[in-house]
């Protein structure tokens, strides 16, 4: 999880941010795919939030990471713990939302829809950005 501060850049990590951004995109709509066949309700324009869900979040992790590597000593080190505790948080909502932004009521699926697409976000943002901002 090194990244060498002579080739990191700004861009670089940008780049990472949304490469991670754009599979986790793909990831989360195919399993909001397989979990509807499964019986999980999918709320209506589910599609569009699970991709600016997955890309935004992630892009703007890279800039904190950028700026965590760049600047802070151990900065990977920081990112690792920053981003592993921010994941634990996201499950918060994930089993705790009964009702979503627009008044759709969620249902007892909700977390077998969302838990993944977090773990999957997750992921992408504690192992990928990393890897691929070198």
């Amino acid at each position: 999880m090194s990244t060498s501060k002579s080739n990191f850049s700004f861009i670089s990590a940008l780049k990472a941010g949304a490469i991670a951004g754009f599979i986790g995109a793909g990831i989360n709509n195919v399993w909001s795919l397989i979990a509807n066949l499964l019986g999980a309700t999918i709320p209506p324009g589910f599609a569009m939030a699970i991709t600016i869900a997955s890309i935004f979040p992630l892009l703007v992790g890279a800039i904190l990471f950028f700026v965590l590597v760049r600047f802070i000593p151990k900065g990977n080190l920081v990112w690792l713990i920053a981003s592993v505790g921010f994941l634990l948080v996201s499950f918060y909502p994930v089993f705790f939302t009964l009702q979503l932004p627009d008044g759709t009521i969620t249902d007892s699926t909700f977390p077998i829809l969302v838990g993944p697409m977090h773990a999957c976000s997750g992921f992408l943002a504690i192992w990928g950005i990393p890897r691929w901002s070198r």
